[in-house]
Protein backbone atom coordinates (compact mmCIF):
# COMPACT_ATOMS: atom_id res chain seq x y z
CA UNK A 1 0.00 0.00 0.00
CA UNK A 2 2.72 2.31 0.92
CA UNK A 3 4.48 1.62 -2.37
CA UNK A 4 1.32 2.08 -4.39
CA UNK A 5 0.62 5.32 -2.58
CA UNK A 6 4.12 6.44 -3.18
CA UNK A 7 3.91 5.54 -6.86
CA UNK A 8 0.57 7.29 -7.10
CA UNK A 9 1.99 10.44 -5.53
CA UNK A 10 4.89 10.43 -7.97
CA UNK A 11 2.46 10.13 -10.85
CA UNK A 12 0.50 13.15 -9.65
CA UNK A 13 3.71 15.06 -9.19
CA UNK A 14 4.72 14.31 -12.74
CA UNK A 15 1.50 15.92 -13.97
CA UNK A 16 1.31 18.84 -11.53
CA UNK A 17 4.93 20.03 -11.76
CA UNK A 18 4.92 20.84 -15.50
CA UNK A 19 1.54 22.50 -15.08
CA UNK A 20 2.88 24.60 -12.24
CA UNK A 21 5.90 25.58 -14.25
CA UNK A 22 3.70 26.60 -17.18
CA UNK A 23 1.49 28.71 -14.93
CA UNK A 24 4.54 30.31 -13.31
CA UNK A 25 6.05 31.01 -16.70
CA UNK A 26 2.88 32.66 -17.94
CA UNK A 27 2.80 34.75 -14.78
CA UNK A 28 6.41 35.81 -15.21
CA UNK A 29 5.95 36.63 -18.90
CA UNK A 30 2.86 38.62 -18.05
CA UNK A 31 4.66 40.49 -15.31
CA UNK A 32 7.63 41.50 -17.39
CA UNK A 33 5.81 42.07 -20.68
CA UNK A 34 3.10 44.37 -19.42
CA UNK A 35 4.76 46.54 -16.80
CA UNK A 36 4.03 50.25 -17.04
CA UNK A 37 7.66 51.13 -17.91
CA UNK A 38 8.97 49.03 -20.79
CA UNK A 39 12.68 49.32 -21.49
CA UNK A 40 13.89 49.95 -25.04
CA UNK A 41 17.33 48.90 -26.12
CA UNK A 42 19.40 50.30 -28.98
CA UNK A 43 18.71 47.10 -30.95
CA UNK A 44 14.97 47.60 -30.63
CA UNK A 45 15.17 51.28 -31.55
CA UNK A 46 18.53 52.10 -33.12
CA UNK A 47 19.62 55.74 -32.88
CA UNK A 48 22.44 57.67 -34.54
CA UNK A 49 23.84 59.27 -31.38
CA UNK A 50 23.68 58.04 -27.80
CA UNK A 51 22.22 61.36 -26.69
CA UNK A 52 19.17 60.61 -28.81
CA UNK A 53 17.92 57.86 -26.44
CA UNK A 54 14.52 59.11 -25.30
CA UNK A 55 12.26 57.92 -22.50
CA UNK A 56 9.51 55.63 -23.70
CA UNK A 57 6.77 57.94 -22.48
CA UNK A 58 6.80 59.88 -25.74
CA UNK A 59 8.06 63.20 -24.41
CA UNK A 60 10.53 65.06 -26.70
CA UNK A 61 13.91 65.97 -25.28
CA UNK A 62 14.73 69.67 -25.79
CA UNK A 63 18.14 71.26 -25.30
CA UNK A 64 19.34 74.76 -26.13
CA UNK A 65 22.58 76.66 -26.63
CA UNK A 66 22.91 80.44 -26.78
CA UNK A 67 25.29 82.31 -29.09
CA UNK A 68 26.77 85.83 -29.19
CA UNK A 69 28.28 87.26 -32.38
CA UNK A 70 30.59 90.19 -33.12
CA UNK A 71 32.42 91.19 -36.30
CA UNK A 72 35.95 92.30 -37.19
CA UNK A 73 38.49 92.92 -34.46
CA UNK A 74 40.53 95.39 -36.51
CA UNK A 75 43.21 96.29 -33.97
CA UNK A 76 45.04 99.24 -35.50
CA UNK A 77 47.93 101.42 -34.34
CA UNK A 78 45.84 103.82 -32.24
CA UNK A 79 44.17 100.90 -30.46
CA UNK A 80 47.55 99.29 -29.74
CA UNK A 81 49.15 102.51 -28.52
CA UNK A 82 46.25 103.17 -26.17
CA UNK A 83 46.38 99.64 -24.70
CA UNK A 84 50.17 99.59 -24.23
CA UNK A 85 51.30 100.00 -20.61
CA UNK A 86 54.58 101.42 -19.30
CA UNK A 87 55.95 97.92 -18.66
CA UNK A 88 55.26 96.87 -22.26
CA UNK A 89 52.13 94.85 -21.47
CA UNK A 90 48.71 95.64 -22.90
CA UNK A 91 45.41 96.40 -21.21
CA UNK A 92 42.37 96.03 -23.45
CA UNK A 93 39.55 96.45 -20.95
CA UNK A 94 38.90 100.13 -21.61
CA UNK A 95 38.59 99.59 -25.35
CA UNK A 96 36.62 96.35 -25.43
CA UNK A 97 34.70 95.73 -22.20
CA UNK A 98 31.60 97.57 -23.47
CA UNK A 99 30.95 94.93 -26.14
CA UNK A 100 33.03 91.99 -24.86
CA UNK A 101 31.54 91.62 -21.38
CA UNK A 102 28.23 90.14 -22.63
CA UNK A 103 30.06 87.12 -24.10
CA UNK A 104 30.30 85.44 -20.70
CA UNK A 105 26.52 84.98 -20.61
CA UNK A 106 26.45 82.81 -23.75
CA UNK A 107 27.43 79.23 -24.51
CA UNK A 108 29.14 80.21 -27.77
CA UNK A 109 30.71 83.58 -28.56
CA UNK A 110 32.17 84.42 -31.98
CA UNK A 111 34.40 87.13 -33.43
CA UNK A 112 36.78 87.53 -36.38
CA UNK A 113 40.45 88.05 -35.49
CA UNK A 114 41.17 90.39 -38.39
CA UNK A 115 44.76 91.16 -37.36
CA UNK A 116 46.77 87.96 -37.01
CA UNK A 117 48.22 86.95 -33.64
CA UNK A 118 51.48 86.03 -35.31
CA UNK A 119 53.79 86.22 -32.31
CA UNK A 120 54.98 89.39 -30.58
CA UNK A 121 58.62 88.48 -31.26
CA UNK A 122 57.99 89.12 -34.97
CA UNK A 123 57.26 92.72 -34.10
CA UNK A 124 53.92 94.41 -33.48
CA UNK A 125 53.04 95.97 -36.83
CA UNK A 126 50.08 97.75 -38.35
CA UNK A 127 48.58 98.48 -41.75
CA UNK A 128 49.29 97.30 -44.36
CA UNK A 129 50.94 94.30 -42.64
CA UNK A 130 49.26 93.63 -39.32
CA UNK A 131 50.60 91.68 -36.37
CA UNK A 132 48.48 92.07 -33.26
CA UNK A 133 49.72 91.55 -29.67
CA UNK A 134 48.75 88.06 -28.60
CA UNK A 135 47.48 89.52 -25.34
CA UNK A 136 44.44 90.71 -27.30
CA UNK A 137 43.52 87.09 -27.96
CA UNK A 138 44.08 86.26 -24.28
CA UNK A 139 41.76 89.11 -23.35
CA UNK A 140 39.00 87.95 -25.70
CA UNK A 141 39.25 84.38 -24.41
CA UNK A 142 39.08 85.64 -20.82
CA UNK A 143 35.80 87.35 -21.68
CA UNK A 144 34.25 84.13 -22.97
CA UNK A 145 34.88 84.16 -26.72
CA UNK A 146 35.32 80.55 -27.79
CA UNK A 147 34.62 80.58 -31.54
CA UNK A 148 37.14 82.52 -33.62
CA UNK A 149 37.63 83.03 -37.34
CA UNK A 150 41.27 83.42 -38.42
CA UNK A 151 40.67 83.49 -42.20
CA UNK A 152 40.80 86.98 -43.70
CA UNK A 153 42.67 89.11 -46.20
CA UNK A 154 45.42 89.80 -43.62
CA UNK A 155 46.17 86.12 -42.95
CA UNK A 156 49.54 86.30 -44.73
CA UNK A 157 50.57 89.77 -43.55
CA UNK A 158 53.55 88.36 -41.62
CA UNK A 159 54.16 85.27 -43.71
CA UNK A 160 53.83 81.58 -42.97
CA UNK A 161 55.80 81.77 -39.72
CA UNK A 162 53.06 83.94 -38.25
CA UNK A 163 50.46 81.34 -39.25
CA UNK A 164 52.41 78.66 -37.38
CA UNK A 165 52.73 80.97 -34.36
CA UNK A 166 49.03 81.78 -34.49
CA UNK A 167 48.22 78.07 -34.56
CA UNK A 168 50.44 77.49 -31.53
CA UNK A 169 48.79 80.37 -29.67
CA UNK A 170 45.27 79.11 -30.25
CA UNK A 171 46.18 75.53 -29.41
CA UNK A 172 47.24 76.94 -26.06
CA UNK A 173 43.55 77.75 -25.56
CA UNK A 174 41.87 74.35 -26.01
CA UNK A 175 38.58 75.85 -24.88
CA UNK A 176 38.46 77.86 -28.11
CA UNK A 177 37.43 76.52 -31.52
CA UNK A 178 39.15 78.30 -34.43
CA UNK A 179 39.16 77.88 -38.18
CA UNK A 180 40.80 79.53 -41.16
CA UNK A 181 44.54 78.90 -40.81
CA UNK A 182 46.19 75.48 -40.95
CA UNK A 183 49.62 73.98 -40.44
CA UNK A 184 48.90 70.75 -42.33
CA UNK A 185 46.79 69.36 -45.13
CA UNK A 186 45.04 67.14 -42.59
CA UNK A 187 44.03 70.13 -40.48
CA UNK A 188 42.53 71.90 -43.50
CA UNK A 189 40.28 68.98 -44.40
CA UNK A 190 39.40 67.85 -40.89
CA UNK A 191 35.75 68.10 -39.91
CA UNK A 192 35.91 68.42 -36.16
CA UNK A 193 32.58 68.02 -34.40
CA UNK A 194 32.23 69.84 -31.09
CA UNK A 195 29.46 69.76 -28.52
CA UNK A 196 27.72 72.27 -26.28
CA UNK A 197 24.75 71.34 -24.09
CA UNK A 198 24.23 68.13 -26.05
CA UNK A 199 24.16 70.01 -29.37
CA UNK A 200 26.89 69.13 -31.85
CA UNK A 201 28.35 71.72 -34.19
CA UNK A 202 31.01 72.07 -36.86
CA UNK A 203 32.73 75.36 -37.70
CA UNK A 204 34.72 76.55 -40.69
CA UNK A 205 36.07 79.94 -41.84
CA UNK A 206 37.15 81.05 -45.34
CA UNK A 207 38.41 84.19 -47.06
CA UNK A 208 38.23 85.51 -50.62
CA UNK A 209 41.99 86.15 -50.70
CA UNK A 210 45.04 87.48 -48.88
CA UNK A 211 45.71 90.93 -50.40
CA UNK A 212 47.56 89.45 -53.33
CA UNK A 213 49.88 87.30 -51.25
CA UNK A 214 50.10 83.54 -51.72
CA UNK A 215 51.52 80.69 -49.72
CA UNK A 216 54.62 78.88 -50.87
CA UNK A 217 54.04 76.13 -53.46
CA UNK A 218 52.70 73.05 -51.74
CA UNK A 219 51.50 75.07 -48.74
CA UNK A 220 48.16 76.14 -50.19
CA UNK A 221 46.47 74.41 -47.26
CA UNK A 222 47.68 77.10 -44.84
CA UNK A 223 44.84 79.57 -45.56
CA UNK A 224 41.24 78.63 -46.30
CA UNK A 225 40.83 80.67 -49.49
CA UNK A 226 37.54 79.89 -51.22
CA UNK A 227 38.18 81.39 -54.65
CA UNK A 228 38.96 78.53 -57.03
CA UNK A 229 38.07 76.23 -54.12
CA UNK A 230 34.32 76.81 -53.90
CA UNK A 231 33.47 73.13 -54.37
CA UNK A 232 35.92 72.13 -51.65
CA UNK A 233 34.10 74.51 -49.31
CA UNK A 234 30.67 73.21 -50.32
CA UNK A 235 31.76 69.60 -49.96
CA UNK A 236 33.09 70.35 -46.47
CA UNK A 237 29.73 71.85 -45.51
CA UNK A 238 27.77 68.93 -46.96
CA UNK A 239 29.82 66.39 -45.05
CA UNK A 240 29.70 68.45 -41.86
CA UNK A 241 25.92 68.64 -42.18
CA UNK A 242 25.79 64.85 -42.02
CA UNK A 243 27.89 64.76 -38.87
CA UNK A 244 26.73 67.71 -36.76
CA UNK A 245 23.47 69.27 -35.66
CA UNK A 246 24.62 72.77 -36.59
CA UNK A 247 27.07 73.95 -39.26
CA UNK A 248 28.53 77.45 -38.73
CA UNK A 249 30.41 79.12 -41.60
CA UNK A 250 32.42 82.34 -41.35
CA UNK A 251 32.93 84.08 -44.70
CA UNK A 252 35.38 86.93 -45.34
CA UNK A 253 33.84 88.37 -48.49
CA UNK A 254 32.24 91.37 -50.16
CA UNK A 255 33.32 94.88 -51.11
CA UNK A 256 34.78 97.17 -48.48
CA UNK A 257 32.75 100.18 -47.33
CA UNK A 258 29.49 99.04 -48.90
CA UNK A 259 26.17 98.25 -47.27
CA UNK A 260 25.02 96.03 -50.13
CA UNK A 261 26.03 92.38 -50.57
CA UNK A 262 27.54 91.83 -54.00
CA UNK A 263 26.59 89.07 -56.43
CA UNK A 264 29.32 86.77 -55.16
CA UNK A 265 28.06 87.05 -51.58
CA UNK A 266 24.46 86.41 -52.61
CA UNK A 267 25.42 83.42 -54.74
CA UNK A 268 27.74 81.83 -52.20
CA UNK A 269 25.26 82.37 -49.37
CA UNK A 270 22.59 80.46 -51.28
CA UNK A 271 25.03 77.69 -52.19
CA UNK A 272 26.13 77.38 -48.56
CA UNK A 273 22.52 77.24 -47.41
CA UNK A 274 21.72 74.55 -49.98
CA UNK A 275 24.78 72.56 -48.88
CA UNK A 276 23.60 72.53 -45.26
CA UNK A 277 25.03 75.62 -43.53
CA UNK A 278 22.81 76.76 -40.65
CA UNK A 279 24.52 80.01 -39.67
CA UNK A 280 26.59 82.14 -42.06
CA UNK A 281 28.60 84.99 -40.53
CA UNK A 282 30.01 87.49 -43.01
CA UNK A 283 32.81 90.00 -42.45
CA UNK A 284 35.27 92.24 -44.34
CA UNK A 285 33.26 95.23 -45.71
CA UNK A 286 33.85 97.28 -42.48
CA UNK A 287 30.24 98.38 -42.88
CA UNK A 288 27.23 96.47 -41.66
CA UNK A 289 25.08 94.68 -44.25
CA UNK A 290 21.60 93.10 -44.12
CA UNK A 291 20.59 89.97 -42.24
CA UNK A 292 18.47 87.40 -44.04
CA UNK A 293 16.79 84.04 -43.63
CA UNK A 294 17.49 81.65 -46.51
CA UNK A 295 15.66 78.48 -47.55
CA UNK A 296 12.44 79.25 -45.71
CA UNK A 297 14.07 80.06 -42.41
CA UNK A 298 16.50 77.16 -42.26
CA UNK A 299 19.67 79.22 -42.70
CA UNK A 300 20.51 82.51 -41.01
CA UNK A 301 22.89 84.77 -42.95
CA UNK A 302 24.63 87.88 -41.64
CA UNK A 303 26.17 89.37 -44.79
CA UNK A 304 28.53 91.61 -42.81
CA UNK A 305 28.82 92.30 -39.08
CA UNK A 306 30.98 95.42 -39.48
CA UNK A 307 33.79 96.43 -37.13
CA UNK A 308 33.93 95.38 -33.50
CA UNK A 309 36.88 97.70 -32.85
CA UNK A 310 38.85 99.93 -35.22
CA UNK A 311 40.56 103.27 -35.73
CA UNK A 312 40.11 103.55 -39.47
CA UNK A 313 40.54 106.69 -41.49
CA UNK A 314 37.39 107.72 -43.32
CA UNK A 315 37.58 107.16 -47.07
CA UNK A 316 35.52 108.76 -49.82
CA UNK A 317 33.28 105.74 -50.22
CA UNK A 318 31.96 105.81 -46.68
CA UNK A 319 31.41 107.97 -43.60
CA UNK A 320 32.87 107.92 -40.10
CA UNK A 321 29.45 106.92 -38.75
CA UNK A 322 29.28 103.87 -41.02
CA UNK A 323 32.87 102.72 -40.45
CA UNK A 324 32.48 102.94 -36.69
CA UNK A 325 29.09 101.20 -36.62
CA UNK A 326 29.16 97.47 -36.13
CA UNK A 327 26.61 94.81 -35.38
CA UNK A 328 26.16 92.49 -32.42
CA UNK A 329 23.72 89.60 -32.42
CA UNK A 330 22.49 86.82 -30.21
CA UNK A 331 20.47 83.71 -30.94
CA UNK A 332 19.36 80.41 -29.46
CA UNK A 333 19.97 77.03 -31.07
CA UNK A 334 17.20 74.62 -30.07
CA UNK A 335 17.52 70.88 -30.54
CA UNK A 336 14.43 68.69 -30.19
CA UNK A 337 14.79 64.91 -30.23
CA UNK A 338 11.50 63.13 -30.79
CA UNK A 339 10.74 59.74 -29.21
CA UNK A 340 11.35 58.00 -32.54
CA UNK A 341 14.87 59.42 -32.64
CA UNK A 342 14.34 62.12 -35.26
CA UNK A 343 16.15 65.39 -34.57
CA UNK A 344 14.78 68.87 -35.23
CA UNK A 345 17.08 71.90 -35.14
CA UNK A 346 15.76 75.45 -34.92
CA UNK A 347 17.48 78.82 -34.70
CA UNK A 348 15.32 81.02 -32.50
CA UNK A 349 15.21 84.32 -30.64
CA UNK A 350 17.51 86.12 -33.07
CA UNK A 351 18.28 89.57 -31.70
CA UNK A 352 20.33 92.29 -33.34
CA UNK A 353 21.78 95.51 -32.01
CA UNK A 354 24.30 98.07 -33.17
CA UNK A 355 27.64 98.90 -31.56
CA UNK A 356 29.92 101.89 -32.06
CA UNK A 357 33.64 102.51 -31.81
CA UNK A 358 33.66 105.87 -30.06
CA UNK A 359 36.62 108.16 -29.48
CA UNK A 360 37.49 111.73 -28.62
CA UNK A 361 39.50 114.10 -30.78
CA UNK A 362 41.86 112.23 -33.09
CA UNK A 363 41.44 108.62 -31.90
CA UNK A 364 41.75 109.39 -28.19
CA UNK A 365 39.99 107.25 -25.60
CA UNK A 366 38.93 104.63 -28.15
CA UNK A 367 36.20 102.35 -26.80
CA UNK A 368 33.52 100.16 -28.37
CA UNK A 369 30.06 100.32 -26.83
CA UNK A 370 26.45 99.63 -27.68
CA UNK A 371 24.69 102.64 -29.18
CA UNK A 372 22.65 103.11 -26.03
CA UNK A 373 25.88 103.57 -24.07
CA UNK A 374 27.49 106.25 -26.26
CA UNK A 375 28.37 109.18 -24.02
CA UNK A 376 26.62 112.48 -24.47
CA UNK A 377 28.30 114.70 -27.02
CA UNK A 378 30.38 112.04 -28.80
CA UNK A 379 27.74 111.38 -31.46
CA UNK A 380 24.98 114.02 -31.33
CA UNK A 381 22.80 112.43 -34.03
CA UNK A 382 23.24 108.86 -32.82
CA UNK A 383 19.51 108.09 -32.40
CA UNK A 384 18.59 109.15 -35.93
CA UNK A 385 21.56 107.35 -37.47
CA UNK A 386 20.85 104.21 -35.41
CA UNK A 387 17.31 104.01 -36.72
CA UNK A 388 18.45 104.69 -40.28
CA UNK A 389 20.92 101.77 -40.10
CA UNK A 390 18.22 99.47 -38.72
CA UNK A 391 15.64 100.43 -41.33
CA UNK A 392 17.86 100.78 -44.38
CA UNK A 393 20.45 98.07 -43.73
CA UNK A 394 19.66 95.49 -41.05
CA UNK A 395 16.00 95.15 -42.03
CA UNK A 396 16.45 95.64 -45.77
CA UNK A 397 15.68 92.02 -46.66
CA UNK A 398 13.68 91.03 -43.58
CA UNK A 399 12.10 93.38 -41.05
CA UNK A 400 11.13 90.61 -38.63
CA UNK A 401 14.41 90.51 -36.72
CA UNK A 402 14.10 91.72 -33.14
CA UNK A 403 16.19 94.78 -32.33
CA UNK A 404 18.00 95.10 -29.00
CA UNK A 405 20.04 92.57 -27.04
Amino acid sequence: MAKRKSRHLRKEFQVILPLALIIAGVFMISKFSFTEEPVYTKQERPLEHTEKNILWRGEPQITTASMYILGDALVQIECIDQARQEDGSYLWDGEMDGIANPAASYDLAFYNQETILGGDHLGITVFPHFNCPQSFGDYMVSKGFNLVSTANNHSLDKGEEAIVNSDTFWKGHPEVVTSGLNVSEEQRHEIAVHEVNGITYAFTAWTYGMNGYETEPGHEYMVNCYRDHEQELMNWVREADQKADIVIVSMHWGVEYTADPDNEQLSLAQQLADAGADIIIGNHPHNIQPVQWLNDGKTLCYYAMGNAINSQDVLEDTSWEEVNTGMASSLVIEKTVQPNGTVEIAIKDVKIDLIFTAYEGTFENIHSVFYKDIEEGLFPDKDAFYQKMIDDVVHRYDSSFQIGL
